[in-house]
């Protein structure tokens, strides 16, 4: 079956599963009407992962021609900007490929001069990488870290300490005046938070040289793909898990302060859920990225609940039409998010455009010769700093189990 015959199906399984929950509306599910949901619901996912499988194929091949194509019509520009960053691409390939010492003089100082404006990266730290080399990367730890999909990234020039003003402004109001009457004060509580650029590693990539040497091979999309994996994981799991302390980023589990008990200690519920999301100010419950957010295995359960007229709480998506919803809220998955079980926080929801995810647009790239010298292969090793802070401690709650 093609791609958009797929979709198609698709869309016509989801497009019955709503109006089936809307011709149910507040009525009591009976048991025909809940295998009909089980029977549809399972013949969606199995289609979702024949979809995902075709659109990885097709976005293959996809790149493929995009590649082609910007490389014929690079050939006729004459735009400095752009042969700039050509000639940085090719002196970055000879790099990766042979090693500094295969650079000509030209592409040395060119790499050089692009290195000198990254701040905190010395004469020892590697070459920074292509910017399109780094918006690939970029792109595919999307993959990996669904809180970065729905939070709020500041990217900056350099790695120099910020600092960040928090607040909780619930605690805010106005007052009534009479005629001529003086206005009283409140200052505003703000609280700072230091925003760095914490730095992390993808650790060491073992290429061997065969491959390095065979032209046919891309080394930059196998680089790119195992860096974003390995950056990726790496990013989620302290942009949610970080505890502030040392190395460590303040990740959304500790700076949330926001909390609201879990009925049980190893099972979520539908009253869990309600409670959670009214734990959250109202004022924060209608922006664009409020929703709410767990890993996968939580996922699955609460696509099993129900409220209390056995309706179940999850709505699957239509393309282009509307989203895969969760008691009418988006959600996001994030498979850094702790499972239900005691002691961990499994759901979290809020405005999550309040929680800051900076990066520093430079990304470096050594290349180790002598360590793997004697297995004929040479190691790569990237690093990328990032930082992540709550800004309005009332704008997201978790859901805590005991």
């Amino acid at each position: 079956m093609k791609l958009h015959e797929l979709r198609q199906k698709r869309t016509t399984i989801a497009t019955q599963m709503r109006a089936l929950h809307e011709d149910i509306a507040d009525n009591a599910w009976n048991d025909e009407q809940r295998t009909k949901w089980d029977g549809m619901t399972g013949e969606l996912d199995k289609l979702d992962e024949q979809i995902k499988r075709s659109e990885t194929i097709q976005a293959n091949d996809q790149l493929y021609v995009e590649d082609t194509h910007e490389e014929r019509s690079s050939a006729n520009l004459d735009n400095d900007e752009v042969n700039l960053d050509k000639r940085y691409q090719e002196a970055f390939d000879t790099f990766v490929r042979n090693g500094g010492s295969e650079l000509t003089g030209e592409q040395r100082k060119l790499m050089n001069e692009t290195r000198a404006q990254s701040v905190g990266t010395d004469a020892k730290g590697g070459y920074t990488v292509p910017v399109e080399f780094r918006n690939e990367v970029i792109e595919k730890m999307k993959s990996y870290g669904g809180l970065a999909s729905v939070c709020q990234i500041l990217n900056t020039i350099n790695g120099q300490t910020i600092e960040w003003a928090t607040t909780d402004g619930t605690s805010e109001e106005g007052e009534l005046l009479g005629e001529n009457a003086e206005a009283s004060e409140e200052d505003v509580t703000f609280g700072t938070e230091n925003l760095g650029a914490k730095k992390l590693s993808s650790k060491i990539i073992r290429i061997s040289n065969e491959l390095l040497n065979d032209s046919g091979v891309s080394i930059e999309a196998l680089l790119t793909g195992r860096i974003a994996s390995r950056l990726g994981r790496g990013e989620s799991k302290y942009a949610v898990q970080g505890t502030g302390a040392g190395l460590q980023p303040k990740g959304l589990n500790t700076s949330v302060t926001l909390s609201q008990a879990a009925a049980a200690s190893a099972a979520i519920t539908y009253s869990d859920l309600m409670n959670l999301k009214h734990k959250v100010d109202p004022s924060y419950r209608n922006g664009p990225s409020v929703r709410f957010g767990f890993n996968d295995n939580t996922f699955k359960a609460i696509k099993l609940l129900k409220d209390s007229q056995n309706r179940p709480l999850w709505l699957p998506s239509i393309a282009g039409v509307a989203p895969s919803t969760i008691d009418g809220d988006e959600f996001f998955i994030d498979q850094a998010i702790e499972d239900i079980g005691t002691g961990n926080s499994s759901a979290f929801y809020g405005d999550f455009n309040r929680f800051i995810l900076r990066r520093v647009q430079y990304m470096t790239l050594k290349r180790l010769v002598e360590r793997y010298a004697e297995f004929d292969q040479t190691g790569f090793l990237a690093f990328h700093r990032f930082d992540t802070v709550l800004e309005d401690t009332s704008a997201i709650g978790k859901l805590q189990h005991a």
